[in-house]
């Protein structure tokens, strides 16, 4: 599943005007959720925050006034605040293999760091486990629980939301925010039976606090990590899920919330998803085969159609909000440092404004 970084799928602003003129309809990829609409930035003045050397740096879209954020070394880029004005962070990186965690913080535009606290102080999470609620609150998931994080007196500080029960080996992953402010949507696994495997079920629950509803449930792969995701839409009627079944098959399924209902949806050799303003969906549908191709999917009638050509070495991209696609290319590391690219809507006039960093993300 290539949804880079496991679902980050961060969602971002708006549609770009000139792919709505060619595509007649708009979206956004990746694991971050984004809500509100952006504030008003000309274009070359919105920043492109980014990775690098275990710090956090900003450049404009031109590739001008690259910046370094960030002092204190070993971090992690998470989500941009709805306010563009701030973003989360990992801290103190500790990586082990594959699984990675860190301390979960809030990074401001001076260089500013504010720790996550929860009752028992800093909380662990994994990357992608964070998502914004609004400018000043987000939803995490770490330490067997779902925390929603409020700044208070100057302070981030963590209440539970829901705690993994011991029975059945329960844990709890990937929380997401639900568009519209009300819900947050995560992950429940356990064990299940005497054969190993692993019962999957997406969970929603008011951000206020109450009673978690089951919206789906999946029988999945034994492993360290769950290999499980939601990637809600932004008006948050549908959401696509990522769930790889114990029994193989395509992994991905579509829920429809105002019909209550469900379909799989993309081939198993899908992923890069991101969606846009229209409950449109671009997504690479042969993402695992590293065929560097887009295609838009409207999700109320399930027709698909090619999007925007772009270069065969480009393996993922994101839509911006401001006219403009970023592009990613991997340059080696093993697929850890890439070089970025922004373009036109169009999938022309390419330029290379970043090398050799590791995640990207643009502000809303």
């Amino acid at each position: 599943m290539q949804l880079h970084g496991w679902l980050r799928v961060f969602l971002f602003g708006l549609l770009i005007l000139l792919a709505a003129a060619v595509l007649g309809g708009c979206k956004q990829v990746q694991g971050v959720l984004h809500k509100s609409q952006p504030p008003a930035v000309s274009r070359g003045e919105r920043l492109i925050a980014y990775e690098q050397g275990g710090n956090i740096w900003t450049i404009k879209a031109t590739g001008d006034g690259a910046q370094q954020v960030s002092k204190t070394g070993n971090l992690m880029l998470g989500a941009w605040a709805p306010d563009a004005a701030k973003m989360a962070v990992l801290s103190g990186i500790n990586q082990n293999g594959e699984w990675v965690t860190g301390n979960a913080g809030v990074l401001d535009l001076s260089g500013n760091i504010q720790p996550v606290m929860g009752p028992q102080g800093a909380i662990a999470v994994e990357p992608g486990d964070a998502s914004w609620l609004d400018s000043n609150s987000l939803v995490l998931g770490g330490l067997g629980a779902i925390w929603i994080v409020r700044l208070d007196g100057g302070q981030y500080l963590a209440t539970s939301l829901y705690t993994a029960k011991h029975e059945n080996s329960e844990q709890v992953w990937h929380p997401r925010a639900v568009p519209g402010g009300g819900f947050v949507s995560f992950w429940v696994t356990s064990a299940e039976g005497t054969q190993g495997d692993v019962s999957a079920r997406l969970m929603i629950v008011p951000v206020a606090g109450g009673q978690a509803t089951t919206i789906f449930t999946q029988t999945i792969l034994a492993s360290g990590q769950a290999p499980v995701d939601a990637v809600w839409a932004l008006d948050g009627r549908y959401v696509l899920i990522y769930a790889e079944s114990a029994s193989g098959g395509n992994p991905w399924w579509m829920l429809d919330r105002t019909k209550g209902s469900k379909k799989q949806a993309l081939s198993a050799d899908a992923g890069d998803v991101q969606w846009l303003p229209g409950d449109q969906l671009i997504y690479a549908p042969q993402a695992q085969l590293q065929v560097p191709k887009y295609a838009l999917l409207d999700a109320a009638t399930g027709e698909s159609q090619p999007f925007v050509a772009i270069p065969n070495w480009v393996s993922w991209l994101q839509v911006a909000p401001d006219n403009r696609l970023l592009l990613a290319r991997a340059t080696g590391d093993n697929s850890i440092n890439w070089d970025y690219y922004v373009a036109a809507a169009d999938g022309s006039n390419v330029t290379k404004i970043i090398a050799a960093a590791g995640d990207a993300d643009w502000q809303p």
